[in-house]
C-alpha cells in the first residue's frame, strides 16, 4: 500500500473483538470525568439523583404541553441536601444532564456575596465547564460572564458583566449549544441580569421557532430568596416595600414587560435548611409548588445506591446509602457528631471561662494538627509556606493537606477583632494594639511565645494526645473501622508543634462585607517575582468569623470549632447552617471537636433530628403519596426567622383532653351503646367509693394503648364528623409517613376519623380520632427511633435518642371509668340495662358544645379524701395520688385514664356521653411550625 507524503501509512485494522464504542463526548461524559475523586458508590448516588432531578423535576412537565404548566409557564421545585455534603456537586450534574436533554439556558445563582458568587463560578468552570478556554470550548457554550471579567481583580460595571451578545445568543441557540449563565444573588445583579435577557436572549428566543426551556439553580436558597407572610401581603411592584431578591429572580423569566410565549422555566431552591421556603405561601413566586426532592449522604446504613443502574427513578431510597469504602469516605454530620460518635466526645461542652476554654480548643486544634501532619508525612505549614516550588503541581504534592479552625465568639463584628486579639494575647502577644496591627495586615501569626508556653506546661497539651487516642478507639469500634487510625508518641506531636504548627498556624478575621472577596486560600499562588509557586496561604488558619461564615464558604481540613455565641430566639435554620463542621471528615473525624456550651449542644442536636424528620418526609413523598412535609420547631426554638409570626402546633393533644362536643338529647345517643358495651358483664368492673362516696364505676383490667384508641375511635357524634383529608389528616399521614419509613407499620393509618374521601367538619383540639391517633403514634414510637419527636414533660428531650427498653416498661394502660353526677338515675337507654344504677352529671350544654368538662377538683385534697376526677382510677388502684403539678402531666411511667360523664338534664329526653382523657407524661410530641394566620384546628 502507498503511504501518502507526510502521513501516517494507511493500514486497515481487523478486529476479533471490536473496541466498545466511546461514551458520547456529553456535558455529563466530561462532568463525569472530573469526578474522578469521588468513590464509586458516591459517583452513582451523585449521578442517580441528578437523573431523579432531571426526570421527576425539570422534565416531569412536558413544554409540548402548555397544559402540563402554569399560566406563566414555570414550575418551582426544592432540592434538600445537607450543610456542607455536595448540593454545588449535584447542580453541576443536574445543569450537565440537562443541557444533555436539550435545555437552552442554565441561569446558577450563587451566593448573595462576592465570595461565594466566585467561588461557585470556578468551580463550575472546572467542573462542569471543563477544559482549556479554547476555540472548540467557545463554540459548545456561550457563558456569561466571561472568565475574564467574572475572576478580575478590576471592577467592571454589572451592565458590561452580563453583557449577552444577541448574534452569539442567536447562533448558539439556533445549533441547540446552551448560555450557562452565574450571576450573584444580589438585586442589582439580579436586575442587570434581567435587563440583558430582556434585550438580547428573549427576542432571539422569540424568533425561534421552538420552545426554549429555562433552568434556574438557586444556591442556598433560604438566604434572600424567602417572600414572608407578611411582607407578601400585596402584589407591589418590587420597586416597592416587597423584599427584592425574590421578585428578582422571578423577574428573571417573568418580567412585568412579559417573556415570549415560546420560553418555559424551571426553577429549582437548593438547600440545606428548607424551613422557610416550605412555610412560604403557595403563591408566592419561588415557593416550590411542583417538587419536593431530597439528596442522598454516604454512611454505613441506609438502601444502597443502584450502582449499575443510576438512571432507576423507582429504586428504594433513604437520607443515607451505604458506602463500601467506609467512614473514611462518609459525610460525617448530625448523625456521628450528636448520635453514633457520642461516646467519642467530638463534642465538648464549655466553662465559665471564655479564655480557659478558648486556650482549650486552640490546644486541641495544633495537636490534631501535628498528628494529621505526622500522618501525612509531608512539609508542614512552616517549611512549606518558607519554601518555594518550581511548579504548581509540587507545591500542592509537597505541602501537607489544609488545617483550619473556626473561632465564632458572637454575632457582632467588633467581637471578631476581640476575639482574634485574646487569641494573640493569651498565645503571648503584649498588647492589643499590636495584635490588631497584625491582624489588620492579614498576617497575623502564633508567636514564638507560645512555644515557650509549651515547652513550660505540656501537660494541657498532651492530654488531648489521649483523648484522641481515645475517641479514635470509639469510631473504630462503632464503624468498623480497619486498620485503626495511627498517633504518634507524644514527643513526636511536641516537636511538630514547636517546628511547624504553632509557627505556621495563622490568624484570620474574616469580613462580613459582601463584596468582599475573602475566601481562605487553598491554592498555590505564583510569585511574580520569582517566577516560583508558594504553598496555599492557609495551609494552618484558624479563622474568627461570625454569621458570614454560616453560608456557602468551605473551610478544608477544619477540625475544631469553638461556638461561644448563644441567641435569647435560637432559629433552626440559621444556626444549623453555622454547623459548618459537617463535611467529609471521616479521615480525621477522631481528631474533630465542637466546644460550645451545654445548652447550645441540646440545640444542635434537636436541630438535627428535626432536620432528619424534614428529610425524611420528603424522601417518603418521593417514593410514594405521602403528603407535603411539615415543619418542624421545639418549645424553645423556632424553625427559622425568615416567615413573620410562626405559630407553634404541638402533637400531643394534652395532659387532660376533655372532649367538648356532646349529641343532641333529643334523640338516643349511639355513644351510651359504646359504654354499656364496656360495662355489660358485672363481675368486670367495681365500684369506686372515696370518703364514703359512691363516685362511679370503673373497669377491673385497663386497655393497651391500641385498644384504648379503638375505643376513642368508636364514639360517633352527629354534628362532629371529621374527615380523613384535608390539613390535619395531612398533618397525621406526614407522621405516619415518617415512621413508616424507620420500620413498616403493622397498625396503620394513626388517624381514622369517620368520614373517608373528603374533608367533612373542621377538626377540634380535643378530638378523640386525633386523640386515637396519638395512641398509635405512642405504641409505634416504642419500637422506632422516630426522628422530629421530643418527649411530653421534658420538651428538650429527644424521642430519638430514648432508651425504648425503659419506655416499652412505662408504656401506660388505660383504665376506663364511669363518673356519676348528682342528678337523677338514668332509666332509659342501654345505660339503663346495666347490673348498676348510674346517676346523671348536669354538665351545662350550649349549641352541642360541653360548657364545663372535668368535674370535681379539690387540690388540698388531703388522704382519705377525694382531689378529683383526673385522679379517679389512683383510688381504685390504691395509688398515691401525685402532688399537683402546673404542668398537668401525670408522672412518666403512669397509666392513664378514660373517664366518661353520662349528662341528663331534668328536660332532656334521653341521657348523652361526654368523655375526658389522662394522659401521663412521658409519651412522643412534635411541634410544628405554622404561618401567620394559618388555621388546622380549633
Amino acid at each position: 500500500m502507498r503511504a501518502v507524503p507526510g502521513h501516517s501509512p494507511l493500514v486497515e485494522h481487523v478486529y476479533f473483538n471490536p473496541p466498545a464504542p466511546q461514551e458520547v463526548d456529553s456535558w455529563w461524559a466530561r462532568y463525569k470525568a472530573q469526578l474522578a475523586g469521588l468513590t464509586d458508590t458516591a459517583r452513582a448516588a451523585v449521578e442517580a439523583d441528578s437523573r431523579y432531578i432531571l426526570q421527576r423535576g425539570i422534565l416531569a412537565a412536558d413544554t409540548a404541553k402548555p397544559d402540563e404548566w402554569s399560566f406563566r409557564r414555570s414550575r418551582t421545585g426544592l432540592v434538600m441536601g445537607s450543610v456542607q455534603s455536595g448540593k454545588t456537586a449535584s447542580m453541576l450534574g443536574v445543569s450537565a444532564l440537562a443541557i444533555d436533554n436539550g435545555l437552552d439556558i442554565i441561569v446558577v445563582l450563587a451566593g448573595t456575596r462576592l465570595s461565594l458568587w466566585r467561588q461557585t463560578y470556578e468551580r463550575l468552570q472546572q467542573q462542569l465547564d471543563s477544559g482549556e478556554e479554547n476555540a472548540q470550548k467557545v463554540k459548545r457554550r456561550l457563558l456569561c460572564p466571561a472568565p475574564g471579567i467574572a475572576l478580575s481583580e478590576q471592577a467592571h460595571s454589572l451592565t458590561t458583566t452580563y453583557r449577552l451578545s444577541s448574534a452569539q445568543v442567536r447562533k448558539r441557540l439556533r445549533q441547540g449549544m446552551p448560555l450557562i449563565i452565574v450571576a450573584m444573588k444580589q438585586t442589582d445583579h439580579l436586575h442587570a441580569l434581567a435587563a440583558s435577557l430582556r434585550d438580547n436572549v428573549f427576542k432571539e428566543v422569540k424568533e425561534l421557532g421552538r420552545t426554549v426551556h429555562m433552568l434556574v439553580l438557586d444556591d442556598e436558597a433560604d438566604d434572600g430568596s424567602i417572600l414572608d407572610a407578611v411582607v407578601e401581603s400585596s402584589q407591589d411592584p418590587i420597586y416597592g416595600n416587597l423584599k427584592q431578591i425574590p421578585r428578582a429572580i422571578a423577574n428573571l423569566w417573568d418580567p412585568p414587560q412579559g417573556s415570549p410565549e415560546n420560553l418555559f422555566s424551571t426553577y429549582i431552591a437548593y438547600t440545606a435548611t428548607p424551613q422557610a421556603n416550605l412555610l412560604q405561601e403557595d403563591h408566592n413566586p419561588l415557593a416550590p409548588r411542583d417538587f419536593l426532592i431530597s439528596l442522598r449522604t454516604p454512611l454505613d446504613v441506609g438502601h444502597p445506591v443502584d450502582t449499575t443502574d443510576p438512571g432507576n427513578l423507582n429504586a428504594p431510597r433513604s437520607s443515607t446509602y451505604p458506602e463500601a469504602a467506609g467512614i473514611r469516605s462518609c459525610y460525617t454530620g448530625g448523625e456521628v457528631f450528636y448520635r453514633r460518635a457520642e461516646a467519642a466526645k467530638l463534642c465538648v461542652p464549655t466553662t465559665n471561662s471564655v479564655q480557659q476554654d478558648l486556650a482549650d480548643a486552640v490546644r486541641a486544634f495544633l495537636v490534631a494538627g501535628a498528628i494529621r501532619l505526622y500522618r501525612s508525612g509531608k512539609l508542614g505549614p512552616a517549611s512549606a509556606l518558607a519554601m518555594q516550588f518550581d511548579t504548581k503541581e509540587e507545591a500542592l504534592t509537597n505541602a501537607s493537606s489544609p488545617h483550619s479552625m473556626l473561632y465564632h465568639p458572637s454575632a457582632a463584628i467588633q467581637h471578631h477583632f476581640k476575639g482574634a486579639e485574646d487569641l494573640l494575647i493569651w498565645a503571648g502577644f503584649q498588647d492589643r494594639a499590636t495584635a490588631r496591627d497584625m491582624l489588620d495586615e492579614g498576617d497575623a501569626r502564633l508567636p514564638h511565645a507560645l512555644v515557650e508556653q509549651l515547652l513550660a506546661d505540656p501537660a494541657p497539651w498532651a492530654q488531648w494526645l489521649k483523648k484522641y487516642r481515645a475517641s479514635a478507639k470509639v469510631i473504630e469500634e462503632e464503624f468498623d473501622l480497619l486498620p485503626p487510625a495511627s498517633f504518634p508518641d507524644w514527643q513526636t506531636v511536641e516537636e511538630l508543634l514547636v517546628r511547624e504548627m504553632i509557627p505556621g498556624t495563622r490568624i484570620a478575621v474574616v469580613n462580613s462585607d459582601p463584596n468582599a472577596d475573602d475566601r481562605p486560600a487553598y491554592a498555590p499562588t505564583l510569585d511574580a517575582e520569582t517566577g516560583k509557586w508558594r504553598a496555599a496561604r492557609d495551609l494552618c488558619t484558624i479563622f474568627v468569623s461570625g454569621n458570614v461564615m454560616a453560608r456557602g464558604l468551605t473551610l478544608e481540613g477544619m477540625t475544631t470549632t469553638l461556638f461561644q455565641r448563644s441567641s435569647a430566639n435560637p432559629l433552626a435554620d440559621t444556626q444549623m447552617q453555622m454547623q459548618r463542621w459537617f463535611g467529609y471528615r471521616g479521615s480525621y473525624i477522631e481528631l474533630c471537636r465542637v466546644f460550645a456550651s451545654s445548652d447550645q449542644l441540646s440545640l444542635f442536636s434537636a436541630y438535627h433530628d428535626v432536620d432528619e424528620a424534614v428529610r425524611t418526609a420528603i424522601i417518603e413523598r418521593m417514593v410514594s403519596d405521602a403528603p407535603k412535609p411539615t415543619v418542624l420547631q421545639g418549645l424553645n426554638f423556632e424553625a427559622t426567622g425568615k416567615i413573620a409570626g410562626l405559630g407553634n402546633l404541638p402533637l400531643s393533644p394534652g395532659a387532660r383532653p376533655f372532649v367538648t362536643v356532646i349529641n343532641d338529647s333529643h334523640r338516643p345517643d349511639p355513644n351510651a351503646d359504646v359504654v354499656a358495651g364496656l360495662f355489660v358483664r358485672p363481675s368486670e368492673s367495681s365500684d369506686l367509693t372515696v370518703a364514703n362516696v359512691l363516685r362511679g364505676r370503673i373497669l377491673n383490667v385497663p386497655l393497651e394503648l391500641t385498644e384504648a384508641a379503638e375505643l376513642l375511635d368508636s364514639l360517633n357524634f352527629a354534628d362532629y364528623r371529621p374527615g380523613s383529608e384535608g390539613l390535619y389528616a395531612n398533618f397525621w399521614s406526614d407522621i405516619e409517613a415518617r415512621a413508616n419509613a424507620v420500620a413498616p407499620l403493622t397498625d396503620a393509618p394513626f388517624y381514622r376519623p369517620p368520614v373517608r374521601h373528603s374533608e367533612g367538619n373542621e377538626p377540634r383540639r380535643a378530638c378523640p380520632y386525633a386523640i386515637a391517633a396519638y395512641l398509635r403514634l405512642w405504641s409505634a414510637s416504642l419500637s422506632r427511633p422516630i426522628t422530629g419527636l421530643f418527649v411530653t414533660g421534658q420538651p428538650s428531650n429527644l424521642w430519638s435518642y430514648a432508651d425504648l427498653t425503659r419506655k416499652n416498661a412505662e408504656q401506660p394502660r388505660f383504665w376506663i371509668g364511669i363518673r356519676y353526677g348528682g342528678g337523677a338515675t338514668i332509666s332509659k337507654g342501654p345505660l339503663a340495662q346495666l347490673p348498676f344504677n348510674i346517676r346523671a352529671t348536669t354538665k351545662r350544654v350550649a349549641g352541642g358544645e360541653l360548657q364545663t368538662t372535668w368535674g370535681a377538683s379539690d387540690p388540698n385534697a388531703g388522704p382519705g379524701q377525694y382531689r378529683g376526677d383526673v385522679y379517679f382510677d389512683y383510688y381504685h388502684r390504691c395509688a398515691d395520688v401525685p402532688s399537683s403539678s402546673n404542668t398537668g402531666w401525670r408522672p412518666s411511667g403512669s397509666d392513664g385514664q378514660i373517664l366518661f360523664y353520662v349528662n341528663q338534664h331534668s328536660d332532656d329526653e334521653h341521657p348523652t356521653v361526654a368523655v375526658g382523657v389522662c394522659l401521663p407524661a412521658g409519651g412522643p410530641e412534635q411541634f410544628s411550625a405554622t404561618r401567620a394566620g394559618a388555621t388546622i384546628i380549633k
